[in-house]
């Protein structure tokens, strides 16, 4: 995937150096895949094997957490071999939290200027200005990036990148920053001033709380921090609270739903756009998926309106299959994880691959394929709710609602913006429907909505 901070790229890349960049998890084409990006600085050139090995360990324990662990799969990681002039990073003794010289006061010329005393002593961070001009140089399609300070001197911060140093805690102090600068999430050992996070939040009530689907589960509840009891966590011993620990499930949660946003679960298919088949044989569809451990997907497929058997990721399609003229076949995945409430929760990220093939006397027939990305909210939904699309949708949308007997729902529908639509279903039943939706006369969506 590719981050989008191009013109920040342009403005920086000019005075960007290049490195030499090493794969330290290759699983697919970046393009496909969310990339991390590792950079060190304090390292001189003599020191950067010692860089790779630390960024290799850091990158392997990082998917030894949950759910990076079940979400391995998705991921690429490198190494960038930044050069630093001089070794180690800098440390001014300015810092009041503890006694100064915490350790020795030190002004290295290290790359990135990374130094501790950052507001507090442990507080190790850096400039990420000349972070975003290496990235942009070297791997400009990165997701995250982290960066390990040439230093045993325990420390870290999150940002716009996480910074790590190498002491003995340096694995957990990766996965806890990158909790911070991937995961969005906040401090749970202290109250961060930092607003409403997916961790953090001032609503106490367990009925309405955000996490209120995980409430009386693994230890999840409504905890005050002690500095500011207006406001709460979800629990008493995450990783986002204490090292050596695991990702409470509101967090573990919140990371799924970044990878969900970040990445398809397809990663190719065919047949592939504008391929020739012949309309006489039996043609066969097969989507390459990227999976969880375990696999968690769920697929389901659709010929003009009608759902099929299979659940699999092939399906071969007959002649008597196919009607005369266009046919439209629909491949559906969505990620029933359990460590997503799914049927609670606020948004369900669904890929789709479409097919348009037209049945001719002829036999060979163009086909017209394409993969749309999309996400429904809220699903369980009440009064009302809305389609995003990765892309823009035509203007020639046709949204319909089927009860579970099959019947056409009238409901009402607009395009609140180019790529988002509304539904209408005030005064529904609750219970279990089919959203079907239609582009250019072309079934683009297939899905189950829950209304309560």
């Amino acid at each position: 995937m590719k981050k989008i901070i191009l013109s920040l790229f342009i403005g920086s890349f000019c005075c960007a150096q290049t490195f030499e960049t090493v794969p330290v998890l290759q699983n697919g084409a970046n393009n496909k895949r969310i990339n991390i990006a590792v950079l060190g600085d304090g390292f001189t050139s003599a020191e950067l094997p010692s860089f790779v090995t630390s960024a290799q360990n850091t990158v392997n324990y990082l998917f030894t957490k949950s759910p990076y662990v079940e979400y391995k799969n998705y991921f690429n990681a490198y190494a960038i071999k930044v050069i630093s002039p001089e070794s180690g990073v800098k440390h001014p003794g300015t810092a009041t939290d503890v006694t100064e010289p915490a350790f020795p006061v030190a002004n290295p010329n290290n790359y990135f200027s990374s130094s501790f005393d950052n507001g507090v002593h442990r507080c190790y961070y850096g400039n990420t200005t000349k972070v975003t001009q290496v990235l942009s140089a070297n791997l400009p399609d990165f997701d995250i990036a982290y960066i390990l300070g040439n230093t045993t001197e325990y420390g870290g911060c999150g940002g716009t990148y996480a910074f790590a140093s190498l002491n003995s805690s340096a694995n957990e102090i990766v996965v806890h920053e990158l909790g911070h600068s991937f995961g969005n999430l906040a401090d749970e050992y202290w109250f961060a001033g930092t607003g409403e996070r997916a961790n953090k939040t001032q609503t106490s009530n367990p009925a309405t709380i955000k996490w209120a689907n995980w409430i009386g589960l693994n230890g999840v509840g409504v905890y005050a921090h002690a500095e500011s009891p207006s406001w709460y966590r979800p629990h008493q011993s995450c990783e986002m609270r204490y090292l050596n620990q695991q990702f409470c499930s509101v967090c573990k949660e919140a990371i799924i739903e970044k990878i969900h946003a970040l990445v398809s679960p397809v990663d190719s298919y065919t047949p592939v756009n504008s391929s020739s088949v012949n309309g006489n044989a039996n043609v066969t569809f097969t989507v390459n998926e990227i999976l969880p451990i375990p696999n968690t997907l769920v697929n389901s497929w659709t010929l003009n309106g009608t759902p099929l058997s299979s659940t699999g990721n092939t399906v071969t399609i007959t002649p008597n299959q196919l009607n005369s003229g266009n046919n439209t076949l629909l491949f559906s995945v969505n990620d029933n994880n359990p460590l997503v409430k799914v049927n609670n929760h606020s948004t369900v990220h669904f890929t789709n691959i479409t097919w348009t093939l037209n049945k001719t006397t002829l036999g060979t027939s163009e086909v017209k394929a394409a993969e749309r990305r999309f996400a429904i909210y809220p699903n369980p939904a009440d009064n009302e709710f809305y389609i995003k699309g990765k892309q823009d949708f035509s203007k020639n949308i046709h949204v319909m609602l089927y009860d579970v007997s099959g019947k056409l729902i009238p409901v009402k529908s607009e395009l609140k913006d180019s790529s988002t639509i509304y539904v209408d279903i005030n005064k529904l039943p609750a219970g279990n429907y089919m959203l079907n939706v239609e582009e250019n006369k072309g079934l683009i969506i297939s899905q189950k909505i829950v209304i309560e």
